[in-house]
This record gives structure tokens, C-alpha cells and sequence, in this order.
């Protein structure tokens, strides 16, 4: 039987899975959440430059239609997460309950630059508790949909970020110590979105080496390097990974979007919101350990969740959303080309 095409949905379900695996069992491989995050960091840097020059264009009418498309994309749903995480922390407390036991981040603001930073996703204000612990990226996320347009409209700007991306982390140093300076702060990160937005200028070119499923599957048995050389992912494995992850962008950006690949790229995005917030719904003061049962049941109503935002309200809003000026059907794709998360 023929197996059915990968796509850039199912991958970035793969991605957010990945992610809430690393949070919700307590034996999982490390390394796999920092890799599928950066990951989601190069997809973002090869769709949103795909998306701006085939589609918006770099004429006001296409930025402004490009922010307002990301807008939509990203905030309605975070508020919501962010709504249910600051109840679930509440109750949480009143439970005797740290949730920072799921993720370090997990809990209440603590100052009005902390509370802005939840309210507005905007890098520059001072992080603290997260009711969406996950928020932390995707804040990163947001920094940079402002600064891809350049990155999109010149192949030069491009290569100077990822040089610039370069710099960055090398004169952080490529030792475990910095490991969460180089991978979770603002402007190391430009590294991996310069690679997705090379990967996108240069993908014709680059598709003489696509292989869509090995590439998957490379990634995946990637993350386990962990288990011969722990030290790895916290030094050059993030690297070695963008490579990876360029390989399997460009590998899937051809492959036919499917109903059904489209749904589960849907999903993503509330899995990855939602995960240790539903997560925290099976936690009780009596245990705090998360075995591989945990993960399945949270995991599983994280997913039944997902679907039910996707029908209920993520693509009702997705109506909203401006129609790109040069709308058109990207070549490769049965319809309009994918957008990120």
C-alpha cells in the first residue's frame, strides 16, 4: 500500500509533538524540543519569505495584509491559551500544585514589564512566569515577522543575518553553559530564520537534493545522538540540526497539500499552546512524576482539544484574514502555499 505524501502540516505536527513530548514525560530524549523549535524557526524563515514574494509583495497593501494575516494567525489563539493557563494556574495554586515542575517557566507574572511581555508577545519586555510557558518562542517568532520582509526581499540581507546569526553565537560560545542564551533570546535566533529564508530563495536550486521522507526520517534519528553523547545537543547539535531541518524543509515544500495534511498542520498550533496547560489538569499534590502514561493522556486530550479549536475557532477566524494581493496557487502546491504555525 502506498504510503500517504508528508507534507508541511504533518511535519509541523511532528515539531509541536516533539516539543510537548519533551515536557510531559519525563524519560524523553533531550535535545528534541530545542531542535523542533528551531526547526519551526527555519520553516517560518522559508514559508514567510515563500508567502512575501510570490504572494504579499513589499508594497504597503502586501505588508499590511501580511501583518494582519500573522496577527490573526498568532494572537486570538495565544490570548486564549494564555486566558486558560492563568486559570489553571490559579486553581493549580489552590491545589498546592507548582506547575513549574512541567516547564520552569509555568507560572504566575510577577511585574507590570512581565505582564506586558504576556499581553503583547513583543521580545524587548522582560519575561517572567508564563501562563503559556511555550510563549517564550513564539514571542521570538513574532520579533522576526518583522524583520523577514527584509530578509524575503533580498537574497544579500539574507546572507548578512545569517552571518550576523553566526557571529552571535559564536561570541556567546558554543559551550552547555550558554546553551539557553544562544537558543532561547532574541537575536541568536536570527541564525535559524536567515537559513529558512536562504533555503527559500535558493530552493529551486536546492531541490535536486529533496528526499522528503528520508529527510523526516534523518531529523528524527538525529535526536538521538543524546544517548551516546549527552553534552551534544547543548553545543553543536542545534547547528547541525538547522542543517537538517533546511534539508527537510526544502525536501517538503514541492509535496502536495492533502486535506488531511492541512488539518494536522492546523493542529499543530493548539498542541503546542495547549500541551502543559492540559497537562496540568492531570497532576495532583500527591505526585509529581511524569511517566510515559502521563504524556499519553495528556497528549491525547491535548489533540482532541486541538481539533475541536481548529473547527471551533481557528479557521472561523481564519475567514478574517486579508486576501494577499497577489494571491495564486504557488507551483507544487494544490493550492495556496502553506503559512507557518
Amino acid at each position: 500500500m502506498k504510503l500517504p505524501k508528508l507534507g508541511f502540516g504533518t511535519c509541523r505536527l511532528i515539531l509541536a509533538s516533539m516539543v510537548a513530548m519533551s515536557h510531559l514525560w519525563d524519560g524523553m530524549i533531550q535535545g528534541y524540543a530545542a531542535y523542533a523549535v528551531w526547526a519551526f524557526f527555519v520553516l517560518s524563515g522559508f514559508l514567510m519569505t515563500l508567502v512575501l514574494t510570490t504572494r504579499y509583495g513589499f508594497d504597503g497593501v502586501g505588508l499590511r495584509a501580511y501583518a494582519f494575516n500573522r496577527f490573526m494567525r498568532i494572537f486570538p489563539l495565544y490570548w486564549i491559551a494564555a486566558a486558560v493557563g492563568l486559570v489553571t494556574l490559579w486553581f493549580s495554586f489552590q491545589r498546592g500544585i507548582d506547575l513549574r515542575q512541567i516547564n520552569a517557566e509555568f507560572y504566575w507574572p510577577g511585574s507590570a514589564e512581565q505582564w506586558l511581555h504576556v499581553v503583547s508577545l513583543f521580545p524587548g519586555f522582560q519575561r517572567g512566569g508564563l501562563p503559556v510557558p511555550v510563549s517564550n518562542a513564539l514571542a521570538i517568532e513574532v520579533g522576526f515577522y518583522m524583520l523577514l520582509p527584509f530578509m524575503a526581499r533580498a537574497r544579500s540581507t539574507a546572507w548578512l543575518a545569517l552571518l550576523v546569526g553566526i557571529i552571535l553565537n559564536l561570541r556567546i560560545g558554543i559551550v552547555g553553559d550558554t546553551f539557553g542564551e544562544r537558543y532561547a533570546t532574541f537575536l541568536p535566533c536570527i541564525l535559524p530564520f536567515a537559513a529558512g529564508a536562504l533555503a527559500c530563495h535558493y530552493r529551486e536550486a536546492l531541490s535536486r537534493f529533496s528526499m522528503p521522507l528520508t529527510s523526516v526520517l534523518v531529523w528524527l534519528l538525529y535526536g538521538l545522538t543524546w544517548l551516546v553523547a549527552p553534552n551534544w545537543p547543548w553545543t553543536f547539535g542545534l547547528y547541525v540540526s538547522v542543517l537538517l531541518s533546511v534539508w527537510m524543509v526544502v525536501s517538503l515544500h514541492r509535496q502536495p497539500s492533502s486535506a488531511a495534511d492541512r488539518l494536522l498542520g492546523d493542529m499543530s498550533y493548539p498542541v503546542y499552546l495547549f500541551h502543559t496547560t492540559v497537562a496540568a489538569w492531570f497532576l495532583c499534590p500527591c505526585d509529581s512524576s511524569r511517566p510515559l502514561d502521563f504524556f499519553f493522556k495528556a497528549f491525547a486530550v491535548t489533540l482532541v482539544l486541538s481539533l475541536v479549536i481548529v473547527y471551533v475557532i481557528d479557521r472561523p477566524l481564519a475567514k478574517l484574514k486579508l486576501k494577499a494581493p497577489r494571491d495564486r496557487a504557488v507551483v507544487g502546491h494544490s493550492g495556496p502555499a502553506p503559512e507557518s504555525r
